[in-house]
């Protein structure tokens, strides 16, 4: 998952005094779980799982917190679609500076987009799927994943200038990409399955942090969400002849 910035000022906000500790624990999780258009599931058992593992906090107690966060905080958006709850974020981009612009699964709240002072785009009509994204500068570059998929002959991806990633660097971006596009952490078979991936790859040369990342997109974008079809993807691009997974 992209990296998110909690700066110093969260914990003297004039807001944060009116909340209790577990308030603003839970304002820390939303911020760091939060998508490139600021926003993330507001339901409040998912809520609990990434603010309160190890606490014993009832479901109930975490909808109230949830609740009582959006009316101190006009920041907190909390809003409902077709029986969902989510959670959006107006300033978000405080919080953010993704290299690459990933549009969110979740439904748009009601008076989306929200104008905000920041040295971003304001994306105001969104892209459709891996057509366009977004840099920290405001700058577009096109991805084409689909043209640069061949399943049958194994053409390599386009070179990409970051440098490639091998060993522990390499299972932890492909660990970290799992949940991103997925929208669910990883089980231990498929684990162990990243794990093995990562060694494969490894072995090949390794692959950049964009590799790992749009091949868990294009795993997403297909309705596939198997470690074995993004095995398929990466060896697609990298060009590694395919073994049995």
């Amino acid at each position: 998952m992209p990296r998110r910035w909690l700066a110093p000022e969260f914990f003297t906000d004039e807001k944060m005094k009116r909340v209790t500790v577990a308030e603003r624990l839970l304002a820390a999780a939303i911020i760091a779980n939060q998508d490139d258009d600021g926003r993330l599931r507001g339901d409040p058992a998912y809520l609990r799982s990434i603010a309160f593992l190890y606490d014993d906090h009832s479901l109930d107690e975490v909808r109230a917190m949830r609740d009582h966060l959006g009316e101190v905080n006009p920041n907190i958006l909390i809003y409902q679609n077709a029986g969902d709850e989510y959670i959006q974020l107006k300033r978000y981009k405080r919080y953010q500076r993704p290299r690459y612009y990933h549009p969110s699964k979740f439904p748009e709240p009601p008076g989306w987009p929200f104008e905000e002072e920041s040295n971003q785009t304001v994306t105001i009509k969104q892209p459709k799927g891996n057509q366009m994204v977004t840099t920290g500068e405001g700058e577009g570059k096109e991805l084409d994943l689909d043209k640069n998929l061949d399943k049958g002959k194994g053409e390599g991806q386009k070179p990409h200038p970051s440098p490639s990633l091998t060993g522990s660097s390499l299972f932890e971006s492909l660990e970290d990409s799992f949940p991103q596009a997925f929208g669910r952490k990883p089980n231990s078979r498929e684990i162990a399955q990243l794990r093995d991936l990562g060694k494969e790859i490894s072995s090949a040369g390794g692959a950049t942090t964009k590799q790992v990342y749009d091949a868990f997109k294009e795993a997403a974008i297909q309705q596939k969400f198997s470690v074995r079809y993004v095995r398929a993807v990466l060896f697609a691009w990298l060009g590694i002849e395919r073994g049995p997974p």
